[in-house]
Order: C-alpha cells, then structure tokens, then sequence
C-alpha cells in the first residue's frame, strides 16, 4: 500500500482466532496512522440450526453465538482503546462472508484487514477459505496478516 493512501474507516472481522488477533493488531497500527476508526465484526453463522432444531434450541444457539461473538469483538475494542483508536463493534448474524460484504457497503469500509485463516482452517498452508473469498468478492483493498 502507498503511504498516501488514506482510510478513514478499518475493518477486521474476527472470529476469536489468533490469525485475527494478529489482523487486529495490525488494523489498531493502521487506525491510528490514519486517524480512522475501527469497525470489529463477528459474524454468527447460524448454519442449518434453523432448519434442523427447534425454536427454543435456536434461541438458544443464538443466544450463546452472540456472546461468544461479543467476547470477541470486546476483546479487540480493548486493543483499540488501549492504542487510543476509535473503535465500534458489531455481531451480525450472517455467513462470515455475506456478512464482511454487507457490512462493508453499509459503513463504506475503506479497507479490511483479517488474518490468514480462521478457527475453521488452521491447517491451511496460505489463505483461508473465508479470507479467500472476501477477497476475491471486494473490490477494497483487503491485508491479511
């Protein structure tokens, strides 16, 4: 990235793991040399759970994602407060991917910054098959870390 480009508002979806730590890390840096502020996603992926259970078993599940979610997401605000960056989060309940992509038209995200890979692909030797797709999906620059 040239060093005159300029974002006034950061992405870094998270989904707890280390890879999106070290994106998060890297986004606060990011942040505070543009003096932007952060936006910290966590995408509950609901998967089949509303076609396979029932309601209360889904409320539930709902309930215990969107806490999980926000650890997550809290964690990465603290970063961001520490490093004094101006940080909002956010738990949507989306596919990881759809998600990012949503949340980046509606908040006109300038940049994305996420790890590598996730919890779900730790074994993968490059990219992640979340990351992979965000990235081929947008037309922003997205950093992995």
């Amino acid at each position: 990235m040239d060093d005159e480009t300029e974002f006034d508002d950061i992405l870094i979806p998270t989904d707890g793991s280390k890879s999106a730590r070290a994106g998060a890390e890297q986004a606060i840096k990011f942040a505070r040399r543009n003096d932007a502020t952060l936006h910290v996603l966590y995408a509950m992926d609901m998967g089949d759970a509303d076609y396979v259970a029932v309601p209360s078993d889904i409320a539930q599940t709902r309930k215990r994602l969107e806490k999980k979610g926000q650890t997550f997401v809290d964690e990465i605000e603290e970063l961001a407060a520490d490093a004094d960056v101006a940080c909002v989060t956010s738990v949507k309940s989306n596919t990881p991917v759809e998600a990012i992509i949503e949340y980046v038209d509606e908040h006109d995200i300038d940049l994305v910054v996420m790890g590598k890979r996730g919890r779900s692909d730790p074994d993968k030797p490059l990219v992640g098959s979340i990351t992979n797709r965000v990235v081929g999906s947008l037309e922003i620059p997205v950093f992995t870390a």
